[in-house]
């Protein structure tokens, strides 16, 4: 009973006072068929976060903005945090795609678990595109997760400046510069550049670099454009290992045993040609660059991407019809030379993928009410794995009385083909109401680097190649969006079957012999909630709700939580604005707790972040906060077994001046 008067309550002071202000709705995407459009147009859930929500809240970085999002948990892999959606846990870098305006930044060497999301500056960015739990049609391998789309800041638009310096614990300072503006009246330009520079959480962390990127915009003609966008980043990070729990319980930020200096760099270009053919009929073409490197004294990380994207869309008037192709030349280095022990070890990992891809996607609208959407799509994966080791070893008499060198090495090609297909349709009841049920069927192709065992033959290892084969996936899903009393609101519950699941198995030790086979069945199911409210013409509410259950259906741990995976995810946050220009902001960020791999438990956290922003009239602004604010002690990486902690920072503080024009 109290409960249904707890949920009249609230609908009625919703109703009450609500105030007509702008929604989600009103916003444009491009991530859901790869052309702009309302997002009210759309029949699937997309999640969206603007530069206006981005501003003020004392964000360092793309890791903490997306940390608000429905359904966005984080895994730490050792060389840093990828972004995970639907409870893939440490294989997220493999099925959760990340798009930096169009192109993907996911890795060809898959073995760190690594996604370089925060290569860019946050200033940089125009809005945030989160589509959970699809995109294998116009995206293709590793979207059973979701795709999430960073877009910079690229439209032409009137003359603007900012700049804004950011003050922050751990001694963190930054300095950013924007400008943009018509240059002619058919010429946009616009250039950003930030600088950055703090010691980090724990003794002996430290991180220093820049970022800068230029956009140029040319209307060639009433119906043809042209934009070039270069950016470019580097930082030199130095960091230590984790800690035992002994040192945790004696002081959490004390340092473990120095990691050699990484300098991390990250260089693209795209051009993106865009032509009305007719009213109807519109044609875009983006041939792009990428290379992505991480490099220290022992060890050089590299992958490049060349790729084109050739795409159209056809209005016939009851739905439209999109097509494409896509072409991606993917090439991944490892290089590791080491000395230890008397030992010289040196491996060269040489791996590339070329794709070819074609795909078609149709809405029809049969009447106002009920539209069907499908599509089809088509890639060839072209393998070339190329790996070589050496090790040298000193004579240790009796057992080894001559010193030993062991070569091992393997040159070899494949070719796989893989589809998937989407069939949605959507019953639209009202002018802002949608109800969708969706099924999808994707894939997650093998990285070179799976392709590839390494057996023990005769007491020593050697190169194999497997025949592993794609991970299938199923998606069902069933969603709704509208808004209600003039707020906005989703949900979406869904089921995602993965067969053939990869698995990685260590048979002697790290780096030593290993092997990737087809084993298990996975499913996960649950559901994402998302609501904001405008009230009193002054306060602004949002939540988020996700419940994933994600379990092993198949295989040695059949019954089993998949690792890494938090249950249940809750966002609350609030802007209030008690005075013009002033706004008070906050937000409640809980996660449930997770198992390791060797299913020991992380523990849930709720953590509370606190800020204050003030707005003078002459385009000057300064914000300033707390993170963390009830100082919730957690770690960001930890094991038991390892006896191995990395812990996350404590209550931190920061001051931000800006100045926009």
């Amino acid at each position: 009973m109290l409960r249904k008067i707890a949920c009249i309550s609230i609908v009625a002071a919703t109703s009450l006072f609500a105030t007509e202000a702008p929604t989600k709705l009103d916003k444009t995407v491009i991530t859901a068929t790869g052309f702009e459009s309302p997002l009210k147009d759309e029949v699937k859930n997309v999640y969206i976060i603007t530069s206006e929500e981005i501003e003020s809240r004392g964000y360092k970085d793309v890791e903490e903005i997306l940390e608000k999002a429905p359904g966005v948990n984080f895994i730490n892999s050792g060389l840093g945090k990828t972004i995970d959606l639907r409870g893939q846990g440490n294989k997220a870098n493999t099925s959760v795609k990340v798009l930096l305006n169009g192109m993907a930044l996911n890795m060809l060497d898959s073995s760190h678990a690594f996604v370089p999301l925060n290569f860019l500056a946050i200033e940089d960015i125009e809005q945030i595109e989160i589509i959970p739990g699809g995109g294998a049609v116009l995206y293709g391998n590793g979207t059973s997760g979701g795709v999430v789309n960073i877009i910079t800041k690229q439209k032409p638009r009137d003359f603007y400046a900012n700049v804004s310096t950011k003050l922050a614990s751990y001694s963190y300072k930054d300095f950013n510069l924007g400008l943009g503006g018509m240059a002619s009246e058919n010429l946009f330009l616009k250039g950003n550049f930030k600088a950055f520079d703090e010691k980090g959480y724990r003794d002996g962390d430290k991180q220093r670099g820049f970022y800068t990127s230029f956009g140029i915009n040319y209307k060639i003609s009433d119906n043809q454009t042209l934009a070039i966008n270069p950016s470019y980043y580097k930082t030199r990070v130095d960091t230590t290992d984790a800690i035992t729990k002994t040192q945790l319980n004696q002081n959490r930020k004390q340092a473990g045993e120095p990691i050699e200096q990484l300098t991390h760099k990250k260089a693209d270009i795209s051009a993106e040609y865009a032509i009305a053919i007719t009213d109807k009929l519109k044609l875009n073409l983006m041939p792009y660059y990428q290379e992505i490197s991480m490099r220290g004294e022992t060890s050089d990380f590299t992958d490049k991407k060349l790729g084109v994207n050739l795409k159209s869309r056809y209005d016939y008037g009851s739905g439209e019809f999109i097509s494409g192709y896509d072409y991606l030349q993917n090439k991944g280095i490892r290089e590791r030379d080491r000395k230890f022990g008397g030992m010289h070890s040196y491996t060269l990992v040489d791996l590339k993928k070329q794709t070819h891809t074609v795909y078609f996607f149709e809405k029809h609208n049969f009447t106002d009410a009920f539209s069907l959407t499908g599509g089809y799509r088509f890639e060839k994966a072209i393998y070339d794995i190329n790996r070589y080791s050496k090790m040298k070893m000193p004579a240790r008499p009796p057992m080894m009385p001559k010193p030993m060198t062991i070569i091992d090495s393997i040159d070899s090609d494949k070719n796989m083909n893989n589809h998937a297909f989407e069939i949605t349709p959507n019953f639209r009841y009202s002018d802002t109401g949608n109800v969708y049920l969706k099924f999808e069927r994707g894939y997650i192709s093998p990285s070179p680097t799976q392709l590839t065992d390494k057996v023990v033959v005769s007491r020593a290892a050697e190169y194999r190649l497997n025949d592993l084969k794609s991970e299938i996936f199923h998606t069902y899903e069933i969603g709704i969006r509208d808004l209600i009393l003039g707020q906005y609101f989703s949900a979406t519950a869904f089921i995602t079957n993965t067969k053939d699941e990869i698995i990685n198995e260590m048979t002697g030790g790290h780096s030593m012999s290993w092997r990737f086979y087809n084993v298990d069945e996975t499913r996960r199911s649950g559901f994402e909630i998302y609501a904001e409210q405008n009230l009193f013409n002054n306060l602004k509410l949002s939540q988020t709700f996700s419940y994933i259950d994600a379990k092993i259906k198949k295989g040695k741990k059949a019954g089993k939580r998949v690792p890494y995976v938090s249950k249940n995810k809750f966002v609350f946050g609030v802007n209030y604005e008690p005075i013009k220009n002033f706004n008070i902001l906050t937000d409640l960020k809980y996660y449930s707790n997770q198992f390791s791999s060797a299913y020991e438990t992380i523990d849930a956290k709720t953590v509370v972040d606190f800020g204050l922003k003030y707005k003078f009239k002459n385009g000057f602004s300064v914000a300033g906060g707390v993170k963390n604010l009830f100082n919730e002690k957690y770690n960001d990486f930890q094991s038991e077994a390892a006896n191995a902690y990395v812990p996350a920072p404590e209550r931190n503080y920061y001051v931000e001046f800006k100045y926009a024009y």
